[in-house]
């Protein structure tokens, strides 16, 4: 095996596929110098394909490898229900073209590999070219994989529903020489699978709470220019400074006020009173939270401290926030919520996917398609003094809800600034930091992005360079001011009638699916109470099955309502957090294997009383988005319009769904 054209002509086809999803990795197993570590032999079976790794003079397989694939493939006859598997380590391939055959259920296959090489020998010994390019298998070399670029696939297709079913399965005892590698590439994963569960959040209040404040703030919101509008302004300069609030900030306010005039200032809401104080005036002042408290950063700030500014604001801000900025220019925007969205106000969406006013921050930038992204006081961790804050920080530099772990086994550490050591993050500042890695990684143009920050967390993805040698370099370009132009009074009437139409688009819709959801709840619970009685009186022989089979076809019916864009737009935010942590659990019933009728019947059983609980959860949370959603327009629509929505709710009461259409 000296050339790569001596090998099978499979291996071309696989690579074709493998240009159009990981063009990377294509790239480098073309310009690979084979036959340089390993050695391939087979035997009189064709699939009895060995490999001797010459430098550690040990083969891959210690038997027969037929004999080995074998006995793999029975040991995962138990997994056969699995939708997805994780596996270090691609051998020679064999065992994954079987199981990618046999196993009907599998959606996804990951394999993370050490060896350049071993990748190259296996795709020259089985065709995967269908599976790479539809994305069933996905390969990763361990030595270019980091966090950023997996969790892109991680998060497709809800494989983190199955993430109390995540195992990295070691190939065989070859792979156990890689440890490091290993434990590395399980530390991704299990990083990314619980970022996306935190994610999710198990309290609905804040989604209830996110919608109330966008229906409050649509009037306002069509009246201010558009986040299409500002980002097509907002880029005055190549260079743009995202100033967050860590503790490392307040050394860095004198080279940022020297090198204002040049540079385009990004400065999230709780940094602007420490920026106004030291005579520094931002460009563009972001805030994307909830919670009355953002009001303080604009009412404990002088009013002309306000004055050429641009405040990039998210529609779900309170209403205090909105009302404390007076001077300025106010820019609203939507963040990507499934409420948000069901508006179809495409000129104020989408921002803050992220869970900070930094993060929302480094979208705007990159939507900008500015050259370079410069971060500073994105500290992401305490400080040595346990600082959470910098000084002139308006709630302190020790902030109460932020406290370092004492618990040493409950301190989450992650690698500091410039590489050496770790510093103590918090959960919510390391969700910060997944957010940052992953869109840096994602950026879809070259743009330099450098953590100036000297201090604090290590930021994968970004140049560490002193924010006065980046500075002293830049282009001494004076900067003009962002202008933006507000909507006209045509365009701001055409947007309130396609609001309040979307509304009762909103409510008439909801109140039908929510009574199929509802009339469904009340059929398991009576199937429930029989069962119970039957079970007392020892009748079980006379279940009902076929009617518990028409229940769960409902309820198969019903979970088709979250594949629905409207279903989705209208109440999945408010209902995800307790109806996912729930679908996690349901996971192991769902890959629990049935050999017999009693077997069947009683994962029907579980299925049937797992979904009890699940049915009355979404309901509720149905009901309270439903019930929000008419409180908020209170504020705003006129007595005769309120009386019509409440009469169109009550009219939607009465059908199904299925009715309506």
């Amino acid at each position: 095996m000296q050339t790569q054209e001596s090998l099978n002509p499979r291996f071309d086809k696989n690579i074709e596929a493998l240009l159009k999803v990981n063009p990377l990795l294509a790239a480098q197993l073309k310009t690979l110098q084979v036959n340089k570590k390993y050695e391939v032999y087979i035997g009189d079976d064709p699939l009895n394909i060995n490999i001797y790794d010459k430098e550690n003079k040990i083969s891959l397989y210690q038997k027969s490898p037929l004999e080995e694939t074998t006995n793999k493939l029975k040991e995962f006859e138990t997994f056969k229900l699995y939708p997805f598997f994780y596996f270090f380590g691609f051998g020679n391939g064999v065992f994954y073209r079987i199981l990618l055959n046999q196993n009907t259920s599998l959606k996804k296959l990951f394999i993370f590999e050490p060896e350049l090489e071993l990748i190259y020998i296996a795709l020259n010994f089985a065709d995967f070219s269908e599976e790479i390019a539809n994305k069933k298998l996905l390969i990763f070399w361990t030595r270019t994989t980091n966090f950023g670029e997996l969790d892109e696939f991680l998060v497709q297709d809800g494989q983190w529903i199955y993430s109390r079913l995540y195992n990295l399965h070691l190939f065989n005892n070859y792979y156990g020489r890689y440890s490091e590698e290993c434990l590395h590439i399980n530390g991704i994963l299990t990083r990314s699978l619980e970022h996306h569960v935190i994610a999710v959040g198990n309290d609905s209040t804040d989604a209830l709470i996110g919608l109330e404040h966008h229906l409050q703030n649509l009037p306002e919101m069509i009246t201010t220019p558009s986040l299409q509008h500002c980002i097509k302004n907002a880029k005055t300069t190549s260079t743009a400074v995202i100033v967050s609030t860590g503790p490392s900030l307040y050394k860095q306010l004198p080279l940022l006020k020297e090198h204002a005039d040049k540079i385009t200032i990004f400065s999230v809401d709780a940094s602007f009173p420490i920026l106004a104080k030291h005579g520094i005036k931002p460009d563009v002042v972001l805030s994307l939270e909830r919670v009355e408290e953002t009001a303080d950063f604009y009412l404990k700030t002088p009013k002309e401290a306000q004055v050429g500014i641009v405040f990039a604001l998210t529609s779900i801000v309170h209403k205090a926030t909105s009302n404390a900025i007076t001077q300025g220019i106010k820019s609203f925007s939507m963040r990507p919520f499934g409420y948000t969205r069901f508006f179809e106000l495409h000129d104020y969406g989408y921002a803050g996917i992220g869970m900070s006013a930094a993060n929302m921050a480094y979208e705007l930038v990159v939507y900008c398609k500015f050259e370079r992204c410069i971060f500073i006081g994105q500290d992401l961790a305490f400080g040595k003094d346990d600082t959470t804050h910098s000084k002139d920080a308006i709630f302190g530099e020790k902030e109460e809800h932020y406290k370092p772990t004492t618990n040493a086994l409950d301190k989450i550490l992650i690698p500091a600034y410039g590489g050496e050591g770790v510093v103590e993050t918090s959960r919510v500042w390391n969700m910060f930091l997944n957010f940052f890695e992953k869109d840096i990684a994602q950026t879809p143009y070259p743009l330099e992005v450098i953590n100036a920050t000297e201090g604090g967390a290590r930021i994968e993805g970004a140049k560490e360079i002193p924010f006065k040698e980046v500075l002293e370099s830049l282009p001494k370009i004076q900067k003009a001011q962002i202008q933006l132009t507000p909507p006209t009074k045509e365009e701001i009437q055409s947007h309130q009638k396609h609001i309040k139409a979307k509304i009762k688009e909103f409510i008439e819709y909801g109140y039908q699916t929510k009574k199929v959801v509802e009339d469904t709840f009340l059929r398991v619970v009576k199937m429930t109470e029989e069962l119970e009685r039957l079970n007392r009186e020892n009748k079980l022989e006379e279940i009902d099955f076929k009617e518990m089979e028409s229940i769960l076809d409902k309820i198969d019916s019903i979970k088709e309502f979250f594949r629905e864009d409207i279903f989705i737009k209208v109440f999945s935010d408010a209902v995800q957090s307790y109806i996912v942590h729930q679908e996690l659990e349901f996971a192991k019933i769902v890959v629990r294997q049935v050999h017999t009728t009693i077997d069947k019947q009683v994962k029907q059983i579980d299925w049937l009383y797992a979904h009890k609980f699940w049915l009355f959860s979404l309901a509720g949370g149905m009901d309270a988005t439903l019930e929000v959603a008419k409180r908020s327009i209170a504020t705003w629509y006129s007595k005769e319009e309120l009386a019509e929505i409440e009469k169109l709710a009550e009219d939607s009461k009465k059908k199904s769904k299925k009715d309506a259409k």
